[in-house]
């Protein structure tokens, strides 16, 4: 127990530690830090010199335009790692009080920001080595000279990556931008689940299987599938899911289904690789994408906002994706040798739906464009389900915004206009 809680607890900080913004500018500040360092020391070992003696163009010579050099670029890169962190702190601000708050971890997992910023941040560090290693060298050179035209050219990467900096952050702001990035991880996400052909209709439960109940609160994020898969196959142990991923779990609540009674290596196994989180990644779980999209649409259609565009741009995107994601039909089963060793539950394609259909009418009731983007999303959608096996669930919604915009739109003629689409797409689709 104590074993598996260490290694859990190691893979939830791990991931954590990775997706920090801090992470990044941690590795390249120590690596130009530990460069500075091994310069330094080639410098008074003499090998410096003798490496650039061929190329006297790129040495300074004079101690005292060294030292001014280095002190006019150590002072410039501190104000633009200041500039550079608040340009960051905005942009984040912004996003979570225009759009959402949970797109922030995904924009902290951004790498091109974070390697601007530990480019900086480690330039800084190299410059105040070299600095201090100006007529301080016992038995070296005056000027370290390797050292000091590493740190020139440093100064022009930084200079280079603070205008990419510039162009990256301008664009990220952007609400199409952020928009399609998002949907781009959510499609990358399904399609990687429909061509993985893990997915089985006809999947029978087991029965006889004991039930395990949660030993943590928090998000079902992921399963480290190769590992859990591989350690199964050992124990000879096939796993059912209770709750799909993306679910909020309380410590206690049932969870697992195992053909096995539970005994310490099976519980090693399970809490090593399943994992749980406070935060939703995109890449992890594609049901958050659709969270987010719903989100952003919502809060674009909010009084302080009011960005009706962005909401249809928003519902454009979730047709396509929930178009995908009727597609994931039955269960996902990763099998071992031809023996299924985990059992996910089937994607709850209805429940889904119903999200994000029903947050955006609630908001759009009063706007004409909006509803009928929606009515149209309800009518692709409706198109592509071949088996007709969600045609309640469609004639319902559409029910739903025909009384919603009766009660909500002021004009008569708004109101006739939505009847009309609603119609439409009754005769049209057999809804």
């Amino acid at each position: 127990m104590g074993t598996a809680k260490i290694k859990y607890t190691s893979k939830k900080a791990y991931m954590q530690l990775i997706n920090s913004i801090a992470f990044y500018p941690f590795l390249i500040a120590f690596s130009l830090l530990a460069l500075a360092w091994l310069t330094a020391y080639l410098d008074n070992i003499k090998v410096g010199g003798a490496l650039l003696s061929k190329a006297s163009f790129l040495s300074i010579d004079n101690a005292n335009t060294a030292r001014s050099l280095l002190s006019s670029l150590l002072s410039g890169l501190i104000s633009l790692v200041t500039f550079t962190f608040a340009m960051v702190m905005i942009v984040l601000t912004q996003v979570t009080s225009s759009f959402s708050p949970r797109l922030l971890p995904n924009l902290l997992s951004k790498r091109g920001s974070q390697v601007v910023l530990g480019t900086i941040v480690g330039t800084i560090c190299f410059t105040m080595v070299v600095l201090s290693n100006v007529q301080t060298m016992s038995g070296g050179p005056e000027v370290p000279r390797l050292s000091m035209m590493i740190n020139l050219f440093l100064g022009f990467a930084c200079v280079l990556s603070f205008i990419y900096f510039i162009h990256k952050i301008s664009n990220e702001i952007q609400i199409g931008n952020i928009l399609n990035s998002q949907y781009r991880a959510t499609r990358d996400s399904l399609d990687r689940e429909l061509n993985s052909g893990n997915y089985h209709e006809d999947w029978e439960e087991q029965e006889g299987q004991y039930l395990v109940k949660a030993w943590d609160s928090g998000y079902f994020d992921t399963i480290t599938e190769p590992q859990f898969k591989n350690g199964s196959s050992k124990l000879g142990l096939t796993t059912t899911l209770l709750k799909n991923q993306g679910m909020y779990l309380l410590k206690g609540e049932p969870f697992l289904k195992m053909n096995k009674p539970m005994n310490k290596e099976i519980q090693e196994l399970v809490e090593e690789n399943i994992l749980f989180r406070h935060q939703e990644m995109v890449e992890e779980n594609f049901v958050y994408g659709f969270k987010l999209l719903t989100e952003v649409a919502v809060k674009a259609l909010s009084p302080g906002i009011n960005d009706p565009g962005t909401a249809m741009q928003a519902i454009d995107y979730l047709l396509d994706l929930l178009c995908r994601l009727q597609a994931l039909r039955g269960r996902k089963v990763i099998k071992k040798d031809g023996v299924a060793r985990l059992v996910y539950q089937p994607v709850p394609f209805e429940t889904i739906f119903r999200i994000c259909t029903a947050s955006i009418r609630a908001y759009s009731s009063t706007d004409v464009a909006v509803q009928a983007r929606l009515i149209d999303l309800i009518s692709k959608v409706s198109a592509r389900d071949e088996r007709k096996k969600h045609t309640a669930l469609f004639a319902k919604e559409l029910k739903s915004i025909e009384e919603a915009s009766s009660k909500e739109m002021k004009s008569q003629e708004d109101i006739d206009f939505i009847k009309a689409l609603v119609q439409n797409a009754r005769q049209e689709y057999k809804l």
